[in-house]
């Protein structure tokens, strides 16, 4: 029996990772998951029965290490920032390997906000960060976006308690499907791209940093939960044709760019004629420091060894940008 801990799994893009294994035909998993919401852990426990809850929060230091020494896979999907879980996570998953002498695995879920240039807006850049390229990626200073997790996450590996792998998305957009969706028990927006377009709205002026020349690499949230679904059959299918991981595990999950320009020519049909966001309204509409950078940073990846893996993305930037029309023509004024 293996023990599988889901830790976000009712989020944006949890809800459809953690969906697709209480749908897999298989008895030796024992799946678990950590749940805030007590309506939602409700609904979960009705909804299947297959799935054990945990309620609580992923802040909730002591709980996370707990239940996490009883996985021998970790689903790391909530705050990529969050230092302080990220430790009790790993606290855990040292304490399982200690009893038991096999590495448990961390698949989490990181993104693309680390590759942020502080272009503000003002230019298109050609630097496009590759995932075969490690000494590329570690050039990032640890001062990047989600950087200090990724790099603690990194040193466990090195640490040899565990296997880490570093899935880093794009900006993700789309509508998620599943179980957890279908049942309303699920994140179902994207918080950076519905918050923009909601300040958009508030502001009655389509939000734009600087000139909006940036360039920002994205991806439909299922095609995010087939690269994960991927890299862990791939990690279960045995040691011989087991994924790189630790220092090499970093997985980008992206396909293609957009200019920022072209989704605020899309928001501003309804929202009303663009305006630049001051640094006071980024702070007021964004409290996350990364999402103030986020919307005039260049973030571009090549996602060649979530490739290598099978991952085959089919959906384009014009699909992002529908997506968005989409989401702007919903939004109730």
């Amino acid at each position: 029996m293996k023990n599988i801990l889901f830790i976000g799994g009712t989020g944006y893009i949890g809800g459809p990772i953690l969906s697709r294994f209480l749908e897999r035909d298989d008895s030796n998993l024992n799946i678990s998951a950590l749940v805030r919401s007590p309506e939602k852990a409700d609904k979960l426990r009705s909804l299947n029965a297959r799935l054990n809850i945990i309620s609580g929060s992923h802040n909730d230091a002591e709980l996370v290490e707990k239940i996490v020494s009883d996985a021998d896979v970790v689903f790391s999907l909530a705050d990529c920032d969050d230092l302080q879980a990220a430790e009790s996570i790993l606290r855990g998953l040292k304490k399982r390997f200690g009893v038991t002498g096999i590495k448990p695995v961390l698949i989490h879920m990181s993104g693309t906000g680390c590759l942020g240039d502080r272009a503000k807006g003002e230019f298109s850049s050609e630097t496009i960060y590759n995932d075969l390229d490690i000494a590329q990626i570690e050039t990032l200073p640890a001062t990047q976006a989600h950087r200090n997790v990724d790099l603690a996450i990194v040193e466990a590996d090195t640490q040899e308690y565990t296997d880490t792998y570093i899935v880093l998305p794009g900006i993700v957009y789309g509508t998620p499907h599943g179980i957890l969706a279908d049942a309303g028990v699920q994140n179902l927006t994207n918080l950076a791209l519905t918050g923009y377009i909601k300040a958009s709205f508030d502001r009655r002026a389509a939000g734009i940093v600087g000139k909006g020349k940036n360039l920002i690499s994205h991806v439909d949230v299922t095609e995010v939960a087939d690269l994960v679904e991927t890299l862990y059959n791939s990690v279960v299918e045995g040691a011989d044709r087991a994924p790189e991981h630790g220092r090499n595990g970093y997985y980008f999950v992206a396909h293609g760019d957009v200019e920022f320009e072209k989704v605020t020519e899309v928001v501003e049909t309804r929202a009303g004629t663009r305006r630049v966001f001051t640094d006071t309204e980024l702070k007021t509409y964004f409290p996350n420091p990364g999402l103030q950078g986020f919307f005039g940073d260049n973030g571009r990846c090549d996602s060649q060894r979530s490739r290598a893996l099978g991952w085959k993305p089919v959906k384009t930037t014009e699909d992002f940008l529908v997506s968005v029309r989409d989401e702007v023509e919903q939004w109730k004024v």
